[in-house]
This record gives C-alpha cells, sequence and structure tokens, in this order.
C-alpha cells in the first residue's frame, strides 16, 4: 500500500489490479462451484485484507460510480485522490454502520414515490468491497433462470428465456410481484441463508440495522435491504435463491399433463414448469391451468419464511393464447386480458393459419408468439419526446435538439428493438410519431410547414433525413434485433467462470 500512495493514484496500474482481484474472484467461484464452503470462506477473507479489493473498491464508488457526488448524512460528496488512500486503509471488516440518507423519488411509469437509502461514502466502499467477495461464491450457485442484477445478464436474456418457452406451446402465466421486497426481507432470515459467520456476519448486519434519517427524523427499521445500498440487489437475489428450484421439486409430486391432455412423464414434470425471476418480479408458466393456480400457495409458503408475500394487486393469472370462459373466471383470479406484461415487454400469442408458426420441434402450431413494447412503455417514450421536442426544443437549435434526442432514441430503440417490434410496427410507429412532433417544431421555428422542410436534407439514399452536414437524426427501425436471433447468455456461464478466460 505504502508504494502505492508514493506513486500517486493516478498513476496506479489499475488493469493490473483488476487482474489481481478477478484472480482471487475466479478461485472463490470455483471452490463455491465444487461445494468446498472451507475454501470458500479463507478465499474470501484473504480477498476484503488485500490492498488491491481495497483500491478497486474505492475506485468503484468514489470515480467509476453514477452516483458518486451523492451526498449522506455527513454531507461528503467528492473525495480528492489523497483521501482515497486514507480511505482504502481504513476499510477492515467489521466497519458500524453510520445512519442512511433518505430520499423519495418518483418510481417509472406511476404517481407514486418510492424511498431510496443513501449509505456514507464509507460504507458504501466497504458494501463495494464485501460485494467483492461475496458475488462470485453466489454466482456458483443462484439458479438459472435468475437475470436480474448479475453481472453478465441482462433483461433480453430473461425476455429470450420466456419467448424460448412459450415457442413450445402456449402456457397458462402467473404474473406475480413481491410487495416492497427490499422493505420486507426477515434479517434472521437472510443472515442465516447467507450463512456467513464472524466479521462478515457482522458487517451485514450493522448495514441492514442501521438507521435511518428521514428529514431530520431518525428511524430504525427492523427488517429491509435498503434501496441505494450498492449491495442490496445481491441480498435481495440470495434471500429469493431457491424458489425456482422449490417449485420445480413441487411440480415433480404433482399428476399433470400437457396442453394435448396426455400425462406428462414422471422425469419431465420438473422441466415442464418454467420460472424466469428478474429482481422481485416472475413469471411462470405451465401447460395445466391448475398447476398455475396451486403454485401460488407454494410460493406464498416460501416467501413466507424470508418476510415477504406476493402483491396483491400486481400478481394476476392468465393465459398467452385465450381464456376458457368457463373455467378461466375472476374467482380463481382471472381478469379476462390474453398475454401478460414483463420489464415492459407485452408478450402475446395470436391465431393464425400461415404455415411459418412452428414449435421448436417443427410441428405446425394455429397460432404465433408475439414480443414487442407495452403500450405504457410506448407512451413513456412518446411522452419523453414530447417534452423534448415541443417543449424545451422551443429554445434548442436543431443540431442541439439532435444531440439530445439521439440518446434517447438510441437507448428506447436498443432495448426494445430486441424482440418483434420490427414486425409489429412499433418501431416505425415510433418514427412517424418522431417526425410529426419534429414537423411541429419546425413549423414553429421557421412559421409555415413550407418553410420547415429547410431541416430536411437528402443523406446519402435517404431524401428525407433531419439533420444538417454534420449530424443527422437516429431512427428507431435501425435497431431492429429479432428476438429468435437474439444469443441468450448460457444458464451455467459466469463471468467469474474459467468459460469466461
Amino acid at each position: 500500500m505504502k508504494k502505492l500512495i508514493i506513486i500517486g493514484w493516478n498513476n496506479i496500474d489499475w488493469i493490473k489490479i483488476q487482474k489481481i482481484v478477478f484472480k482471487w474472484q475466479q478461485a472463490i467461484y470455483s471452490a463455491s462451484k465444487s461445494g468446498d464452503i472451507r475454501l470458500v470462506r479463507k478465499l474470501q477473507k484473504r480477498l476484503v485484507n488485500s490492498p488491491s479489493a481495497k483500491l478497486l473498491a474505492v475506485r468503484r464508488i468514489t470515480q467509476d460510480n453514477r452516483g458518486k457526488a451523492t451526498a449522506c448524512v455527513d454531507k461528503v460528496k467528492i473525495l480528492v485522490p489523497s483521501k482515497r488512500f486514507t480511505l482504502a486503509q481504513q476499510l477492515k471488516l467489521p466497519i458500524k454502520s453510520s445512519p442512511f440518507r433518505r430520499v423519495w423519488i418518483h418510481k417509472p411509469a406511476t404517481n407514486e414515490k418510492g424511498p431510496l437509502e443513501i449509505p456514507t461514502i464509507k460504507d458504501r466502499c466497504t458494501q463495494a468491497l464485501v460485494k467483492l467477495a461475496l458475488e462470485p461464491e453466489w454466482e456458483a450457485r443462484f439458479e438459472p433462470n435468475s437475470y436480474g442484477f448479475r453481472p453478465g445478464r441482462k433483461c433480453q436474456d430473461a425476455v429470450k428465456a420466456i419467448y424460448d418457452c412459450l415457442v413450445k406451446g402456449s402456457k397458462y402465466v402467473l404474473d406475480a410481484d413481491i410487495a416492497k421486497c427490499f422493505d420486507q426481507i426477515n434479517h434472521d432470515a437472510l443472515i442465516r441463508k447467507i450463512g456467513m459467520k464472524g466479521a462478515f456476519a457482522r458487517q451485514i448486519k450493522y448495514w441492514l440495522k442501521a438507521g435511518v434519517l428521514d428529514s431530520n427524523i431518525f428511524q430504525h427499521p427492523q427488517s429491509r435491504t435498503p434501496q441505494g445500498e450498492v449491495i442490496s440487489p445481491l441480498l435481495a437475489n440470495i434471500a429469493l435463491h431457491g424458489l425456482e428450484t422449490h417449485l420445480k421439486t413441487w411440480a415433480s409430486t404433482r399428476k399433470i399433463k400437457y396442453n394435448s391432455g396426455k400425462p406428462i412423464k414422471t422425469n419431465h414434470r420438473a422441466d415442464s414448469l418454467q420460472m424466469i425471476r428478474y429482481a422481485n418480479d416472475f413469471i411462470v408458466l405451465h401447460p395445466d391451468r391448475q398447476v398455475i393456480l396451486d403454485c401460488k400457495a407454494v410460493i406464498k409458503e416460501f416467501l413466507a419464511e424470508i418476510g415477504l408475500e406476493l402483491s396483491k394487486a400486481k400478481t394476476r393469472v392468465t393465459h398467452s393464447l385465450k381464456l376458457d370462459p368457463v373455467n378461466d373466471t375472476t374467482e380463481l383470479g382471472f381478469d379476462g386480458i390474453v398475454g401478460f406484461n414483463f420489464l415492459g415487454f407485452t408478450f402475446k400469442q395470436y391465431k393464425t393459419q400461415h404455415k411459418s408458426a412452428k414449435s421448436t420441434s417443427g410441428k405446425h402450431l394455429s397460432y404465433k408468439t408475439l414480443i414487442y413494447p407495452s403500450t405504457k412503455s410506448v407512451a413513456k417514450q412518446n411522452k419523453k419526446l414530447h417534452e423534448l421536442i415541443l417543449k424545451q426544443g422551443k429554445t434548442l437549435n436543431q443540431k442541439t435538439l439532435i444531440q439530445k434526442l439521439n440518446p434517447i432514441i438510441r437507448g428506447w430503440a436498443s432495448y426494445f428493438g430486441t424482440s418483434h417490434a420490427n414486425t409489429t410496427r412499433h418501431l416505425i410507429r415510433q418514427d412517424y410519431t418522431l417526425y410529426l412532433k419534429l414537423r411541429q417544431w419546425a413549423k414553429r421555428k421557421s412559421g409555415t410547414s413550407g418553410k420547415g422542410a429547410k431541416f430536411w436534407r437528402r443523406v446519402e439514399n435517404n431524401k428525407w433525413e433531419f439533420g444538417t452536414g454534420t449530424i443527422k437524426l437516429l431512427q428507431h427501425r435501425n435497431y431492429s434485433n429479432p428476438i429468435n436471433k437474439f444469443v441468450k447468455v448460457r444458464s451455467e456461464n459466469s463471468p467469474f467462470g474459467s468459460e469466461q478466460l
């Protein structure tokens, strides 16, 4: 550590530091994969005590993190390089946690506000250090269809997992959400599940039981993993770990049938049920109605052990293709709406006579599975475009407007383009909606629609591009990536595994 202080923070060989830490993480992952918990704990202890891990943890919080300038109760926002060294030297487990500062932020697509609890910089760095050691252990243990807040996995992987399940046949669906997941997790149950002792266990308890300062009012919550903590998503994933396996084990004991009425063999029963989870939202799919209805009770029992419960308002039962008006009633939890929304996408199957609709085995189907942006997702994007073009855009010139629009278009289209959004013409409709808003902006700028045409020009083979001589507007349709061509991460793969080298 002394040599690193002498050469200066900005002169540290960060590539070398990352390689050292990554080798430790690979060793932890390998030991966890083989079930050698004693070796895992030994390696984790060495990792958190290594100067390289401490420096990397401090860098990620004070330099790389987007929220690095967020102040907590100590009002410290930014650390100069010399103080980063001092902080790295002070990181040692366990360190008592300071109270968190709670702020309230708007939840996406709702009028509600949710709490965000901000630890001090020192607490954030300590959490980043522990996460370096804890994450590879659990990456070796997490279930294959858990996708939220995991390295090397993204939303599109979860979307493709659902698609791969639906193209094999229509399914009944439990669209579930866990109520106040981060606020209600039982501390003792979580600590037992993590399985750590000594300094690690005491450190995690300090974070879980730390007080919260909300508008100068001090609170001491008894159960939660605060949103805003670096380690909170990992702890939430650990708390929910085992639910997929629990459901499959339960399904293997049931006498269940395919859509055709043919009984499912005992050794195939577990695989007939699919659960895809992204953080506290998850989908359960199965061809048998009764299995989906009964698994709600199984899930509630599992969640109760860690202090959680299903959200009554956000949990629903439906079918991917069609509902039976006689048996799929509101008394059983059906709301009469076919299909479901997940991660901003709508998943639904439509009847068709086209022979191109086939199952994975080549069998002709009478329906086609489509995935496209949900109505809320489209409305949210249009609202954002309207705000920027027709409100903020009043004072912007064309070049500045394009510079602000392009990241919004690229972000939305890159995310939702990995679907059937091009087939369903959602991307083309977004481009047309964008054009109408820009035409209105151009009319305001020039006085008439005719004069406003000067903002469009020929670019290569396209005669009607909104742009200047140096920059042009991006289009949603250019980011189409059919979901059937998307390559999902393999369930057993991890950035810490040797297969990634």
